[in-house]
């Protein structure tokens, strides 16, 4: 997402000299995201789709659109595979064949995707059908980190870039249900915090390993999924401050399964961000200090307040001798 906040200011200056509205200021860097075109969520490594899966998934460029007409589902030699084709989330185009796959088949999925200033964007993949897999029922486990105090970088402002901020976070650590894993491609993401929304997470947006997949997430600008925070000194405040108020929280995690008929019982966990001072660690004591509250001692050659009487009356003997 770096590097492109001129482009966004040359567009917006273009696009205000039009007459035109710009989108909100979360959303206002619309530039350089054609350059992405279309995508099709798959499993990575050419990993099988399951052959019962509800609907293939077609996700459009950021604030764009894909032409329904163009979604398309084919065998490997051209010919067309039946199948209607739906809205979904996040204005994605959802195709469903009208038979399962194939086990052992390999399909071709096509569509375009409507770019405003880069005229229409084609794009194409195959992959191949494996086995059926049975349908999830639970997301897995969830779970929030110590929170830490430091600087952090919160994406997301109106330049397309990030800045730097100061404050409490506290990563979500998230682990998918085995069942779950097979069908992370087609599923999409919501946190809410307190029940307010923090973030989404478009298809695909979930590694197996529950970590956000930050290459799905190029040109968006939403705030990151997994990771909370509350700012406690604004190092750059001409940007406003998103995060979370002080205190303590409720993070719930929901995952929907695009086009299925089924209800996945979200994840929640409590969570506690401050501003309160750190304690300041101490510092060291060096021996024989008045905070050490020892005093003169004998340890190391040192002498007693009675010792060191003792050898002045001494030497006040020698001196009349």
């Amino acid at each position: 997402m770096l590097g492109y906040g001129w482009k966004s200011v040359t567009v917006g200056m273009f696009l205000l000299g039009m007459g035109a509205v710009l989108p909100p200021s979360a959303q206002a860097c619309v530039a350089p995201n054609c350059m992405r075109g279309v995508r099709f969520p798959l499993p990575p490594d050419g990993a099988s789709v399951p052959t019962n899966l509800p609907g293939l998934v077609v996700v459009p460029p950021l604030l764009e659109s894909v032409d329904p007409t163009t979604v398309r589902l084919l065998l490997a030699d051209g010919t067309p595979v039946p199948a209607t084709v739906t809205p979904g989330a996040h204005s994605t185009q959802v195709l469903v064949p009208e038979a399962p796959l194939v086990q052992g088949t390999e399909y071709r999925l096509e569509a375009t995707g409507v770019c405003t200033f880069q005229g229409s964007q084609p794009g194409e993949e195959t992959f191949t059908a494996g086995a059926p897999r049975p349908l999830p029922t639970t997301l897995g486990t969830l779970t929030a980190e110590t929170p830490r105090r430091g600087t952090f970088v919160v994406y997301g402002d109106s330049n397309c870039g990030n800045t730097q901020q100061e404050g409490d976070s506290t990563h979500l650590r998230f682990t998918p249900s085995p069942e779950l894993v097979p069908f992370l491609p087609w599923v999409h993401w919501t946190v809410q915090v307190d029940g307010a929304p923090w973030s989404y997470a478009k298809h695909g947006g979930v590694t197996a390993t529950g970590e956000e997949n930050f290459d799905t997430r190029l040109y968006e600008y939403n705030r990151r999924l997994l990771f909370l925070y509350t700012v406690c000194e604004a190092l750059q405040p001409q940007f406003p401050n998103t995060g979370l108020a002080p205190g303590r929280h409720r993070a719930t995690l929901q995952g929907t399964l695009e086009h299925a008929n089924l209800t996945l019982p979200p994840l929640e966990v409590d969570f506690e961000l401050s501003c309160d001072p750190k304690p300041v660690e101490p510092k060291p004591v060096e021996p024989g200090s008045p905070s050490s509250g020892g005093g003169c001692t004998q340890a190391g050659g040192g002498l007693t307040a009675l010792g060191l009487l003792a050898t002045l009356r001494l030497w006040q003997r020698r001196a009349r001798d």
